[in-house]
C-alpha cells in the first residue's frame, strides 16, 4: 500500500501569502554565504539542503489522503486537495474513462467535502466514483453542496457514475483485498476515522477528533482500533493552549497524538488537520517539539513522528 498526502489542513484553505515567500528568500539568502553557486548543481544542492518550511511549504489545502493498493484507489477525504489529487489520477486510467474511485468521507464539514466539485475524474464517462459514509442522508449532503445557489454544475453534470454506500457504524467491509472499518470519533456533527487491513499490516485515518474526557468504553475502542498501527493519520491541529480555549471545537494536539502512539504501539504517526493560522515556520517548530516531546517518552519504543505536508508519501 502507498499512502499520499494531498491536503493536510483543517478547516479552510490557506495558501502561503507573499510575506511569507519574501521572509523564506531572506532567510535563504542570509545563509548562502560561502557556497559554491557556480554551476546549476551547487544552486540546487544548496536550496535541497534547506529546511521543507523554507525551501518549500507543509502545503495549504485541506484535507485529502490518496491509498493505491495494486490496482485500488481509496481516498480518504475530499477537501480542495482532491482537486490535484484527480489532475494526477487523470494522467492514468481515469482519464480515459476506465477507473474505479473509492471515496471514504470523515464527514461532510465544508474542509472534507469541498474539493469534490472540483475532482476531474467526476466528469469522465466511465469512471465509477463511489462514496461512503457512516453519516445519514449522505447522498443528499453531497447533492446540496452543488446546488445552484453553492456552485454552478449540479451533481448530474458529472459524467461519472457516482454511487452512494451508507456504512454502519463500527462496520467492516471489503474494497477488493483490502479490511476496512470505522469508528465514531469525538466530533460536533460527529466524524469517523477508519482502518484498513491487508495482509496483517493496517493503516489509521482520524482526523477531526478531541481525545479529552472519553468515556471507559470509548477510550477501550478507541486503542483497539489505533492498536499495532503501521502508519496512522491523526488530528493534531492544535498546540496545548490552543486546545485549552477552544475545548469543545473537536480536535486534539500532538502530544496527545503521541501519548496515543506509544500506548497503542503505532509504528509512524502522522500528525494531521493543521491549523489555518500556523505558518510554516510555526509548524516546523511544531514538528521539532513533537520529536522531542517523543524522545522524552519514548524509553525503549520504536515510534516516528512525522508532521503532514502535501507531497508526502509513505510505503505500507
Amino acid at each position: 500500500m502507498i499512502v499520499k498526502f494531498w491536503g493536510v489542513r483543517g478547516s479552510i484553505p490557506s495558501p502561503v501569502g507573499s510575506h511569507e515567500v519574501k521572509a523564506k528568500i531572506v532567510w535563504a539568502l542570509k545563509r548562502a554565504s560561502g557556497h559554491d553557486f557556480s554551476d546549476e548543481g551547487g544552486v540546487e544542492r544548496y536550496v535541497d539542503g534547506l529546511p521543507r518550511h523554507i525551501k518549500g511549504t507543509y502545503g495549504g489545502n485541506t484535507p485529502c489522503v490518496e491509498l493505491q493498493s495494486g490496482d485500488t484507489t481509496v481516498i480518504f477525504d475530499a477537501g480542495s486537495g482532491i482537486r490535484a489529487l484527480g489532475m494526477d489520477l487523470m494522467k492514468k486510467s481515469f482519464g480515459q474513462g476506465t477507473a474505479t474511485a473509492h471515496l471514504l468521507l470523515s464527514h461532510t464539514h465544508w474542509d472534507h467535502i469541498q474539493g469534490l466539485p472540483f475532482f476531474q475524474p467526476a466528469y469522465v464517462r466511465g469512471n465509477r466514483i463511489v462514496i461512503y459514509s457512516p453519516h445519514p442522508q449522505i447522498q443528499e449532503r453531497i447533492e446540496t453542496q452543488q446546488m445552484p445557489w453553492y456552485f454552478p454544475a449540479s451533481i448530474d453534470a458529472m459524467g461519472a457514475d457516482i454511487e452512494f454506500v451508507s456504512l454502519s457504524e463500527g462496520e467492516t467491509i471489503m474494497i477488493d483485498d483490502l479490511s476496512i472499518s470505522n469508528i465514531m470519533l469525538k466530533h460536533p456533527g460527529d466524524s469517523f476515522g477508519y482502518r484498513v487491513e491487508k495482509q496483517g499490516v493496517s493503516f489509521v485515518y482520524a482526523t477531526d477528533t478531541a481525545m479529552n474526557n472519553l468515556s471507559e468504553s470509548h477510550q477501550e475502542e478507541f486503542l483497539r482500533f489505533f492498536s499495532h498501527a503501521k502508519v496512522a493519520v491523526l488530528d493534531a491541529q492544535y498546540m496545548q493552549d490552543e486546545v485549552v480555549s477552544k475545548e469543545h471545537w473537536g480536535h486534539s494536539t500532538s502530544r496527545t497524538g503521541i501519548d496515543l502512539a506509544l500506548r497503542t504501539k503505532i509504528e509512524t504517526l502522522v500528525l494531521f488537520h493543521h491549523e489555518p493560522s500556523h505558518d510554516d515556520h510555526t509548524l516546523y517548530e511544531r514538528s521539532q517539539r513533537a520529536r522531542n516531546y517523543l524522545d522524552l517518552k519514548r524509553q525503549d519504543q520504536s515510534c516516528t513522528v512525522v508532521m503532514a505536508y502535501e507531497g508526502l508519501q509513505l510505503e505500507i
